[in-house]
């Protein structure tokens, strides 16, 4: 039944003018009736892809935009991390060069510290009374620090100002300033260290300048009276009065009648008084053993217990006692021994 319908035609007659003949289209029925139906789907499909079309470009449109706009922020945060990189860089190069001088300061003041050690021992070496160097102040043969060897600084020409420089432009890649950077880390930590190490020597080496001149105040190391003039000496000579020969104790200073007498070290009066030998006379302990003597004075300015200064007026030089004319007999006992003074006089009073 649909083959038979399908097989019908349509006559189409076309009437022209008047004197033409008539024209006829046998047209298959199922072409009249696909062909609206074909060009309404392909007038849909037309009206649907410049629809599709117009969306798609505006979308790329958009897309474009975006990407554009996404493109130009890219390159301003690249510009900006750039910026931001070539600014670490030059810090790092400024740290570097500020490490660097840090470094110099820190061999100066190690060279200082062995300077000031080098002074300690010298004084102490010139101090009668031993003195223990302290053991922790400086580390014997030290290997040079790495901030030591690794330091560079710009060397300063004559009016002070930075000497010329020159050379190739060839700035430094990320890898060189991150290995720059891990090297002033490096430096600073052990800069750190050793600055530990100085403020631990510098301050052993205070405590040793202390004890030094601790030590230094207590041992007689001026002249007890402004004359320098000895009559007569530590040792054996022949007594005055028996002409025989005989032991002197310490050593006699020539003088005039009321000259001052000085403590030739801080320390105490631990006697003053009268003897038939001694005269009037003055003991002062100074500590670590060590005490003076000081005879034949015409007055005494001290009291027992009393404190003393060295260089402090403590009497008057005379001739009391067994002594022959006006005169200082002093003597410096160690540990109740008497020594030779003469190794003590070192200065005038005015001098020390």
């Amino acid at each position: 039944m649909f083959l038979k319908w399908m097989k019908k035609k349509l006559t189409f007659v076309i009437i022209p003018d008047a004197d033409k003949a008539i024209v006829r289209l046998r047209v298959p029925i199922l072409l009249v009736v696909f062909i609206p139906a074909i060009l309404a789907s392909i007038s849909t499909a037309v009206v649907i892809l410049g629809m599709t079309s117009q969306t798609l470009y505006f979308s790329n449109s958009q897309l474009a935009a975006s990407w554009d706009k996404e493109k130009i922020s890219h390159q301003q945060t690249i510009t900006s991390k750039n910026n931001e990189i070539a600014a670490l860089q030059e810090e790092i190069l400024q740290i570097s060069q500020e490490t660097a001088t840090f470094a110099a300061k820190m061999e100066e003041l190690r060279l200082l510290e062995q300077e000031i050690l080098s002074f300690t021992d010298e004084q102490t070496s010139n101090t009668s009374v031993n003195a223990e160097r302290p053991t922790a102040s400086v580390k014997d043969n030290q290997t040079e620090p790495n901030l030591i060897r690794s330091s560079r600084v710009q060397v300063l020409s004559a009016n002070g100002q930075l000497g010329g420089v020159g050379g190739e432009y060839i700035p430094i890649s990320t890898d060189e300033a991150l290995e720059l950077s891990n090297s002033i880390s490096t430096l600073l930590t052990d800069m750190d260290d050793e600055a530990e190490r100085l403020k631990d020597s510098f301050s052993e080496a205070i405590k040793h300048a202390e004890r030094i001149a601790y030590l230094r105040s207590i041992t007689p190391s001026i002249y007890p009276t402004n004359s320098k003039r000895i009559t007569s000496s530590f040792g054996y000579r022949r007594d005055p009065f028996t002409r025989r020969t005989a032991r002197h104790l310490g050593v006699d200073f020539g003088g005039d009648k009321n000259d001052p007498i000085f403590a030739t070290a801080n320390g105490k009066i631990s006697e003053t008084g009268y003897d038939r030998a001694m005269g009037n006379y003055i003991i002062i302990k100074h500590g670590n053993g060590v005490e003076t003597v000081y005879m034949h004075l015409t007055k005494s300015l001290v009291k027992r217990g009393q404190s003393v200064d060295k260089g402090e007026k403590i009497g008057l030089l005379g001739s009391t006692g067994r002594s022959t004319g006006p005169h200082l007999h002093y003597e410096v006992h160690k540990n109740g021994i008497p020594v030779n003074p003469k190794p003590y006089l070192q200065t005038r009073k005015d001098d020390d």
